[in-house]
């Protein structure tokens, strides 16, 4: 009698053994929760632009802000009748909650006469506020030709 009572209680032991085993896998599976990304998006459209080496018709200039980082994006069109074909260096000074801040970038650009053309990159740390786009100057750096092979960037 004594083997019996044992065996019934390590049955029972074992069932709840199982039983806590599923329900622990079952609560492993459920999906992770997913942390909703906060995105600030600054747009301004018809940003003049100095460029006094290349034709180019006002920017379109974008910026999403994230946790860590800013992703900025200008467009702007090429109005040069042979085409733009250049390595060219982009200054943009902007402001915003009391503070100004300079972005810079270099990109080669081989557009046609009216086609978009498209300069961005990522800032670290991420501008915390764009009120305003103050200015915005395009440099040549070096005339290409519009024959000449256009580089292949990694980024």
């Amino acid at each position: 009698m004594r083997w019996l009572a044992l065996a019934a209680v390590a049955a029972v032991a074992v069932a709840a053994v199982v039983v806590a085993t599923i329900v622990i896998q079952r609560g492993c599976r459920r999906a992770p929760v997913q942390v909703p990304v906060e995105v600030r998006a600054f747009s301004f459209d018809k940003v003049p632009v100095e460029s006094p080496d290349l034709a180019v018709g006002p920017a379109v200039v974008r910026a999403d802000s994230y946790r860590g980082y800013t992703d900025w994006a200008c467009r702007l069109e090429c109005r040069e009748p042979d085409g733009c074909h250049a390595e060219v260096r982009l200054v943009l000074d902007y402001s915003g909650g009391g503070t100004a801040g300079r972005l810079m970038v270099t990109a080669t650009l081989d557009a046609s006469q009216g086609e978009t053309m498209r300069i961005g990159r990522t800032q670290r740390p991420p501008a915390a506020s764009v009120d305003t786009v103050d200015r915005l100057e395009l440099q040549v750096v070096r005339p290409l030709g519009a024959d000449a092979p256009t580089p292949f960037v990694v980024f």
